[in-house]
């Protein structure tokens, strides 16, 4: 299976959104609760600022990473996979392709995971991101 990521298009908009609620609306209802106005407010300030690509497995839509470029690191905002290609590879092949990138620029790799969200945790902690600091509700974690 080949793993591949393709900047998003106005195009792939509504497929963005879509993923980001099945992915991620249990975890979010269970942190704060969900509210579609702020969500989507903030859904379209991610797609301004920050570099959102679109995960493809063997050519199909898997999902999507949004990346920061930072002065020390990439910082991964966001990654979701649809459920239908978890536990397949996916998350673990898109994490070593970042960490690659970024270690070609001499940079680390960062990010924040929701605590209530310890499938994605485990991943990270698999593919070798440690826990830097903990500031409720999330865990900052980086790989060096």
């Amino acid at each position: 299976m080949k793993v591949s990521f393709r900047v998003a298009s106005a195009h792939d908009r509504e497929f963005l959104y879509d993923l980001h609620g099945r992915t991620m609306r249990a975890v979010i209802e269970r942190t704060w609760g969900w509210d579609e106005v702020w969500q989507r407010e903030e859904f379209e300030r991610r797609l301004r600022e920050y570099l959102v690509s679109i995960i493809e497995w063997d050519g199909l839509d898997a999902g999507a990473i949004v990346l920061e470029s930072r002065p020390d690191s990439i910082y991964i905002h966001e990654f979701q996979v649809l459920p239908e290609y978890q536990d397949r590879g996916v998350g673990a092949a898109v994490l070593r392709r970042v960490i690659d990138q970024a270690a070609s620029r001499g940079l680390a790799v960062t990010l924040s995971v929701l605590r209530a969200n310890p499938r994605a945790q485990q991943l990270y902690e698999r593919v070798g991101f440690t826990v830097t600091d903990v500031e409720e509700p999330f865990l900052h974690m980086r790989y060096a």
